[in-house]
């Protein structure tokens, strides 16, 4: 069972007890789950009839958690725990756990007709787009930057930044009341650019 195991789910989530402090234990990361959980009702809540954006203020607590947790050198007790378990999770895992119900939400809740009507904007800002977009990214990161980066290192990070990540987008636009067709068409573009990523 143990053999099996291993070659199902990757050493360092297996090895995870191990390295990190003898203090912690598995269920620190889910008390940390259901404390972002409850502050992001929290924030949803409290954030209603104002015009800053949720996905936005989520971020901005995102980054207090961990400057906090990173600032304080690790002395948040089990929330810090939680912190670095999943900090040290493996990223593989997350891919394969996350990506597909992410795809699926995201896809099902599309209209086919939108999807029909919207197909060409998509697959040209899908392709074509996304390496211009990389290209364009890339140039202004080596040539702006004082890092001696080569070309693929630039490429490279150009092309992370180039795919673009819908939630954001997508929920602020139904916050301003933009048009169907606009969400239809980030939201399909993001979607083949994260099935690309699950294929490759």
């Amino acid at each position: 069972m143990g053999s099996v195991l291993e070659g199902v789910f990757p050493y360092r989530v297996l090895g995870e007890e191990a390295s990190s402090p003898s203090s912690s234990n598995p269920t620190d990361a889910v008390i940390f789950v259901a404390i972002c959980l409850v502050l992001g009702i929290a924030c949803r809540q409290l954030l209603q009839g104002t015009k800053v954006p949720y996905t936005v203020a989520l971020l901005i607590l995102g980054i207090a958690l961990g400057s906090l947790e990173h600032g304080t050198s690790n002395k948040l007790g089990k929330i810090g725990d939680g912190i670095r378990h999943w900090a040290s999770i493996d990223p593989n895992l997350l891919l394969a756990v996350f990506l597909p119900a992410l795809l699926f939400e995201s896809s099902f809740s599309m209209e086919v007709h939108q999807i029909k009507r919207c197909m060409a904007q998509m697959v040209i800002l899908a392709g074509p787009g996304v390496l211009v977009s990389t290209f364009c990214l890339g140039s202004a990161l080596k040539f702006t930057f004082p890092y001696d980066w080569s070309w693929k290192t630039s490429l490279l990070l150009g092309g992370l930044l180039s795919a673009t990540d819908p939630v954001a987008v997508v929920a602020l636009l139904k916050d301003l009341g933009a048009s169907k067709k606009l969400s239809t068409i980030i939201e399909g573009e993001s979607l083949m650019n994260d099935g690309n990523v699950k294929k490759s």
